[in-house]
């Protein structure tokens, strides 16, 4: 099955005259996410959303400490010809582009990544019980991919549904239907860096936005080559979700908690908690750069559409 494609106007001018978006329309992702699709297919009613498409209801996801550790599959891509070291140095730029921004109020979003190592399980599981009994896994898939034939990337919160407490939250890449631009030499169509901070921006806690442009944009497309990563928008999300405070002090990372999968594919402990199940109709999507200099002709580019993986709760 080919991949959706959606098209997307290029030229700033032409967003302008068809009427400017509001200054800041991002998302928080929410607890009643969680646990959405499952709550549709018992027959109660979505949750409630703004006229941004926001979910309003329940609490916004967030995990227990600003401090929070993610760990990368050892096998890296062979496929790509990218090994874990490299793959993992990508990861932590991408988590960086987050970090390093000045909020409008002043200073940087105040929370840390912190790399624990590399792990042999190479699926989404989470484990019933805190945070400190799951390992949060980057992975590529060269072999088998889990999602839709049109998706690039998933990522799966997993956490409280009243309290939105995230305990786990796996990051997976489709490595085995699409190429990745690894250095910015332009060679493939998908920057990788790119597909990973807009998913590591959902694994810190942030929905899609309605402004066209930012990197959270369901529709997303850098507009030239110079284009910022992240938007104003972007910017006041993350800042809004972790607002600047006093200097954070972080202890050195644990080694994980586990290496080898814990649970058989596709199994799941009952407990009380679900994963993000919600969906947008239109899903997200990257396009290709614009060559310096053609923004004046507003071409019309092509997006390939890429989604968090929705589940239904375990049990």
């Amino acid at each position: 099955m080919p991949p959706k494609f959606g098209t997307l106007a290029a030229a700033a001018g032409l967003v302008v005259a068809l009427g400017a978006p509001p200054a800041h329309a991002y998302c928080r992702s929410m607890s009643c996410s969680l646990g959405e699709q499952a709550a549709l297919r018992a027959g109660r009613k979505p949750c409630n959303r703004d006229a941004n498409g926001c979910v309003t209801e329940g609490q916004p996801q967030h995990w227990a400490s600003p401090c929070i550790d993610y760990a990368v599959q050892v096998d890296g891509s062979p496929k790509l010809g990218l090994d874990a070291d490299v793959f993992q140095k990508i990861v932590a730029d991408a988590f960086a582009a987050w970090a390093n921004v000045t909020c409008p109020q002043g200073g940087s979003p105040r929370f840390r990544a912190r790399f624990q190592g590399y792990v042999g399980c190479d699926r989404h599981e989470f484990v019933c019980g805190d945070a400190s009994k799951n390992v949060n896994v980057i992975m590529f898939h060269d072999r088998s991919w889990p999602g839709g034939s049109n998706v690039l990337g998933l990522t799966t919160p997993t956490g409280g549904i009243s309290s939105g407490l995230v305990v786990d939250a796996d990051l997976e890449l489709d490595s085995r239907d699409y190429a990745f631009d690894i250095d910015g030499s332009g060679k493939a169509p998908y920057s990788l860096k790119d597909v990973l901070s807009h998913e590591i921006g959902h694994f810190l806690g942030l929905d899609h936005s309605n402004v066209d442009g930012a990197l959270m944009s369901k529709n997303y497309a850098r507009l030239s080559l110079s284009h910022e990563l992240l938007t104003a928008d972007d910017v006041a999300a993350i800042c809004a979700t972790f607002p600047p405070g006093a200097p954070l002090e972080c202890a050195a990372p644990s080694a994980p908690v586990y290496d080898a999968c814990q649970l058989e594919p596709g199994a799941a402990e009952p407990c009380e908690l679900a994963s993000m199940t919600h969906e947008s109709k239109a899903g997200c999507s990257v396009a290709a750069p614009v060559p310096r200099g053609s923004l004046g002709l507003a071409p019309l580019l092509a997006g390939l559409i890429w989604r968090r993986r929705r589940q239904s709760p375990p049990g």
